[in-house]
Order: C-alpha cells, then structure tokens, then sequence
C-alpha cells in the first residue's frame, strides 16, 4: 500500500493562477530580458535572454531548468520583442525543449529562428483573452518595415492586465516610441513596468514614467554590466515618483505572484554567499 502513496512525490501538484489572475516571473538572465507570463490553463514567454557562447545561452541555463522545475509542459506563445541577441539568444533552446504554439515578435523575415513554429509580426491593436486575463499589443504599427528601422524601435510593447494586477514589457523602446505612444493616448497605466532597455539612458523618458505611473519597476540587468543600466538617473526619476526600483543584479529573478505580495528570489532563498559579514 506505501509503493501508491509515493506516486504523488513523483508528479507533485502545481499550483496556478485563479480565473482571471496571472503570476509574473522576471527572470535572472543577467544582461538580457526574459519573463514568464502565466494564467490558469496558458504560458507566454517573453524575450528568452542573451547567448554567452557557442555552448551557452539563458535559454539553456535558466529558462528551461526554470520552466521544468515549475511544472511547465508547454510554451503557448514565445513573444520575442526585438532581434537583438540579448533579447533572442535563448530561444532556439527553448523552442527545442518544450512544444512552442506560437512564435510572435518583430523578427526580420530571413531571421533564423523562424520557419520552426507558426509565427506571426506582432502589432499596435492584436489583442487575445486567456482565463479571464487580457492581452494587448501597443506597439509597434501595423505595416512598420521591420527590415528598414532601428531594431529597438521595433520593440514589441505588450500590456497584460488581470483582475488583480497589470504589467506593461516593453522589450527596449526608446524614448521617440515612448513619446508617440503617449501621444497617441495608448493605455500604458500599469502596477509594473520592465523598465524599458534596461535602463538606459535612451529610454524611461518623464512623461512615458508618469503616463504609466507604476508601483513597481523591474530593471532586468548583468551585474557590473559595461553599459552602466540602470543609468543613474533614470533610476533617479522613478525614486523622485515613489516608484520602488527593483534591479535583477540585486534581487535575483522577481516574482509578481497571483496572490499575496511581490518578492526577490535573493530574499526568500538566501544562499550563504549572500550574507554579509558584520562590519568589524
């Protein structure tokens, strides 16, 4: 009778978004961007982190342990946001790992991740309904020739929002896409915001921070990274506002779970490296 009562340890049961909520998971991939959209029933990835080396990417390293350890069987949409290699360098492990449903982003048409999964441009006005969370597209327009403009002008803008929380990704538009899109009276408020690029200094312009007017702002960045992200005073106009700044190269990945309060990986699993040592 005791060999039954082990099968539950080999396939524990995993927990999921209620109806209408959804989890987000920002992950630690160093200088690159990468998170976990999850509702009751569905998965959406977003950007898949940098390639290190020929042997080595976030996609391999972190995203699908990551995914395997929570649970997950399948990605039902991998939304790369741009072509750039910190942005896209982990996803042909992830598409190789597990079932893709679908590949949206703004990818050039001889791009090499294409061709594997149905694919489709991601742009301003798709919007879609998974368990009782919506989804919506803000950028970038319609028919904008992705071969002819600045990669990070391409950036696919996706604002989640569910009855508990909402989140706005970015990937890494620059300030003149900010711009338009408060003009354009797109609906940006959110409780989150990935800070666009990292942090740069090209983005995170004043009226796209109070246009969105966060609680929460997540900077996905490499410790010590040559670029300096978050520049120091991008990450002074969200302190000027109240907005907490959390930074990946300090807090690990970061959760937004479907229930309770936002936390750093850094906290709630503290390994020994991480104490500091009392002032002598």
């Amino acid at each position: 009778l005791a060999l039954p009562l082990l099968l539950p340890l080999l396939a524990p049961p995993v927990v999921r978004p209620a109806e209408g909520r959804f989890e987000l998971v920002a992950a630690d991939v160093g200088q690159g961007s990468a998170l976990l959209v999850r509702t009751a029933r569905h998965l959406l990835v977003f950007d898949a982190g940098p390639r290190w080396s020929p042997e080595a990417d976030a996609g391999e390293r972190v995203l699908v342990p990551l995914l395997r350890a929570r649970g997950e069987r399948r990605i039902d949409v991998l939304m790369l946001s741009h072509r750039d290699g910190d942005h896209v360098g982990g996803a042909s492990a992830l598409l190789a790992a597990l079932p893709v449903g679908e590949l949206i982003g703004s990818l050039p048409d001889a791009h090499p991740l294409l061709g594997r999964v149905p694919h489709r441009r991601c742009a301003a006005g798709q919007r879609w309904r998974w368990d009782g969370v919506d989804f919506e597209v803000l950028h970038p327009p319609p028919g904008l020739a992705i071969a002819d403009a600045a990669a990070n002008a391409t950036s696919c803008v996706l604002r989640v929002q569910g009855a508990g929380a909402s989140v706005l990704l970015p990937g890494d538009l620059p300030a003149a896409q900010e711009a338009a899109l408060v003009a354009a009276g797109a609906p940006l408020a959110a409780e989150v915001l990935v800070v666009p690029h990292h942090g740069s200094r090209s983005s995170s312009s004043e009226a796209f921070i109070t246009a969105v007017a966060p609680r929460w702002a997540v900077v996905q960045a490499g410790y010590l990274n040559r670029f300096g992200h978050p520049a120091p005073e991008v990450a002074a106009r969200y302190a000027a506002r109240g907005i907490t700044l959390l930074r990946s190269d300090r807090c690990g990945a970061w959760t937004l779970p479907a229930e309770g309060e936002p936390f750093c990986q850094r906290d709630v699993a503290r390994r020994y490296w991480h104490h500091l040592l009392p002032a002598r």
